[in-house]
């Protein structure tokens, strides 16, 4: 289990960023976080994978300690993060090595690592991109390529940072269904900070963060309702969902009965 424990976090003379937070992600469970800029959410996927160590509280993976150096590496292969600027993560030279990377420090051997690169590339659909320069590839590019490597090494625990930011309407939708596929083949948990419900949508419950603290926790389907009582701006899904609540009543809670979202889950409800 991924776990925080009363977590707080602030820079050295800095004012609080993350305030008393307390969440768990267990293996094959999925958790959204949101919020507004500002609200801690990058400073939180930090913490969950020992980047950052917490003022207050504890940070537990798999029972062990983010700030024991002892278990750090190991830690840091059962939660893989992708950053929220691919630019931050990419290292190598080529995309199959970047996405080698990961498995090349785990020790497996060549066939093992030319395995989990090949299917990496192949679920992700960018084997075309295999032999292309890392700084050649475009923003979306970029974006994909750093989710499969992340993939690559098969985590337990997932932490994507605005990890569909940079992509279109089409390229999103892709990432959002190789990552639904592998997660359903490895079981592994999941943490999803964005600011989009459609992103967050596979997930089974939902943070909101405001000034650092949880302001809400529960289902999606009770979010866009949360959101319009505390006057804050609906966009995209939350506004349509917001107003077909109004219309039928139920409506949101009975697209959030099934992970995909679609036109067809829509017209369905």
């Amino acid at each position: 289990m991924l776990q925080l424990r009363k977590v707080s976090f602030a820079h050295p003379e800095g004012p609080l960023v993350v305030r008393n937070v307390s969440l768990s992600v267990e293996p094959g469970s999925r958790l959204a976080i949101m919020g507004e800029n500002g609200s801690g959410k990058t400073t939180l996927a930090h913490l969950m994978c020992g980047l950052l160590k917490p003022v207050a509280g504890e940070v537990f993976v798999d029972g062990h300690r983010t700030d024991d150096p002892d278990t750090l590496h190991d830690i840091r292969r059962r939660v893989g993060l992708v950053f929220q600027d691919p630019d931050d993560q990419l290292i190598e030279t080529t995309v199959e090595r970047e996405v080698g990377f990961g498995p090349r420090n785990l020790g497996l051997d060549p066939a093992g690592v030319g395995s989990r690169v090949d299917r990496a590339l192949d679920v992700f659909g960018i084997q075309h991109l295999r032999r292309r320069s890392c700084h050649l590839l475009s923003a979306g590019e970029k974006q994909i390529v750093t989710v499969a490597s992340v993939f690559a090494m098969q985590p337990d625990y997932v932490v994507l940072d605005e990890s569909t930011s940079l992509l279109d309407a089409g390229a999103r939708l892709r990432l959002m269904a190789a990552v639904e596929r592998l997660l359903a083949e490895t079981g592994a948990g999941l943490v999803f900070i964005s600011m989009r419900l459609e992103d967050v949508w596979m997930c089974d419950r939902v943070l909101f963060l405001k000034g650092g603290s949880i302001a809400f926790e529960g289902g999606k389907a009770d979010l866009p309702g949360w959101l319009r009582d505390q006057g804050l701006p609906l966009t995209g899904l939350s506004l349509l969902l917001s107003r077909m609540d109004g219309v039928v009543p139920g409506f949101a809670r009975r697209v959030a009965s099934g992970r995909t979202l679609s036109a067809d889950s829509l017209a369905a409800a």
